[in-house]
């Protein structure tokens, strides 16, 4: 089966969908399914979307609440189980109100003045799962979602992973993933990735491999601040992590 691939800037990074279907115009329609599904979350999470329920929360004051559409109700509810779980080290708010949003029945109210939601650490994990699933009832005999380093492949065949060298360059192939989702970060000085609640002058590299990719793309940041209880929270999950603290000067 040929192998179809196609890349499109979605979610703040380059989204890739890879898939080999045994029909190839199948295949094609797989492809372009995808990426509208891809549209379509994103206009429902990303606070960035005026529409989004993300944004509309964000507009709310303090007292109101509002329906959920699917979608944000399930990502908001892990993010829930996960504040709880942490602790609130997993904050959503980023510093704004971690207690400042409450989730019951499909309806998200706001219980504090100024709390802000951002699901930037969590939602791509959850579209990755969603393109994978759709890629699975589209017939694909094998098939990888890859954004910005959230991934997550199906499949007989396995899929090297790549791990940037964040201060000097290049690629650095660690392994491989079947079946599997891996996600990966870097948070220091320069990153883009930003980790409320760490230690000043933390600088690590992170990365996770799950079941799913929603799990391993919020557990990066857990295992980035070093949590107490933190293999507990991996071995229920089945996940396993891998951290590199970096030195710039090796």
């Amino acid at each position: 089966m040929q192998l179809q691939r196609r890349a499109q800037p979605w979610l703040g990074t380059l989204l890739e969908i890879s898939l080999r279907h045994a029909d190839a115009a199948a295949g094609a329609a797989a492809l372009q399914a995808g990426f509208a599904l891809v549209a379509r979350l994103q206009g429902e999470l990303s606070r960035f979307e005026p529409d989004s329920d993300i944004a509309r929360f964000n507009a709310l004051p303090p007292g109101q609440d509002l329906t959920l559409r699917p979608a944000a109700q399930h990502v908001l509810a892990v993010a829930a189980w996960l504040r709880n779980r942490s602790g609130g080290a997993f904050d959503i708010s980023q510093g704004s109100g971690c207690r400042g949003w409450t989730l019951a029945r499909g309806r998200l109210c706001k219980t504090e003045a100024g709390t802000h939601l951002d699901l930037g650490g969590i939602a791509k994990g959850y579209v990755v799962d969603r393109l994978i699933a759709q890629l699975r009832r589209a017939g694909c005999a094998w098939g990888a979602v890859n954004a910005g380093g959230d991934l997550r492949v199906f499949g007989p065949l396995p899929l090297p992973l790549y791990l940037r060298d964040e201060h000097h360059g290049g690629l650095r192939e660690i392994g491989s993933l079947a079946d599997g989702a891996f996600a990966s970060s870097y948070y220091g000085p320069d990153s883009r990735s930003r980790l409320t609640g760490a230690a000043p002058g933390l600088d690590v590299q992170v990365a996770v491999a799950a079941p799913s990719a929603l799990w391993a793309d919020a557990l990066c940041k857990l295992v980035a601040l070093g949590l107490e209880g933190q293999s507990a929270l991996l071995d229920r999950l089945r996940a396993l992590a891998w951290t590199w603290h970096v030195d710039p000067a090796v």
